[in-house]
């Protein structure tokens, strides 16, 4: 291995360094993920008063020019952080059998929906987004959109599939809506007052089924009897 490693170091010949210009995309890029993956690191750790700008390049092995050419202060560092973690956190489509009837598809994506938004690291940001709330009210405004907007995703197309109608997803968009709202959100606010998985897990069975009976006595899961094309 060595003498083909020397023979390799002897016949390419030496790349000329760069100096100076701006960065390629896929450097940038590469910036913008440490420095992100390092702010919510610290953030979800220490919460955001004890975070620092300096923390956060330390931890990403960037430079201060770096991080002030993309947020002006710590405040939109955190934006940023709390956006791409709305923009990740989708659950995947949910797993449909065959000829599933509508209240099982329902069942199925509020249970993935769920999992996904009660995370340590999602109720963790949630926490962090509410600490800044008097100072930062944007911000508690995004932090109910955690988990609510692909929970949404996710009951829509178990609803209707991956390419409804305009009428099909107005309609679906008001069963999904009455759905996050019966059941993620009030398991969110008993994770965010410390209620543990094993005591949440206990209830989510009922919060759905509670919601799937109600949305249908009401009519508003006739029209999606018919299974989906997923």
């Amino acid at each position: 291995m060595a003498v083909i490693s020397d023979a390799l170091t002897i016949q390419t010949p030496a790349t000329p360094r760069k100096r100076g210009g701006r960065p390629s995309a896929d450097q940038a890029g590469d910036v913008d993920r440490r420095i992100l993956d390092a702010a919510t690191s610290l953030f979800l750790r220490s919460g955001f008063d004890a975070t620092s700008c300096d923390q956060v390049l330390a931890l990403a092995g960037a430079g201060k020019a770096s991080l002030y050419a993309r947020y002006a202060n710590k405040e939109a560092l955190f934006s940023a952080v709390v956006r791409r973690f709305i923009e990740q956190l989708t659950p995947p489509a949910a797993d449909l059998r065959s000829g599933m009837p509508v209240a099982e598809r329902l069942r199925t994506a509020g249970f993935g929906v769920l999992r996904h938004a009660l995370t340590d690291e999602a109720v963790g940001l949630m926490r962090a987004c509410m600490a800044t709330a008097q100072r930062l009210p944007e911000l508690s405004h995004m932090a109910g959109r955690i988990g609510h907007d692909g929970g949404m995703v996710c009951v829509m197309r178990a609803l209707c599939g991956p390419t409804p109608t305009p009428e099909q997803t107005a309609q679906a968009l008001v069963v999904a809506q009455r759905f996050i709202d019966m059941v993620l959100v009030p398991q969110q606010m008993r994770a965010l007052i410390g209620d543990d998985h094993e005591c949440l897990e206990s209830t989510a069975s009922r919060r759905i089924d509670d919601a799937i009976t109600l949305l249908g006595r009401a009519g508003l899961l006739d029209a999606f009897e018919a299974e989906p094309e997923v």
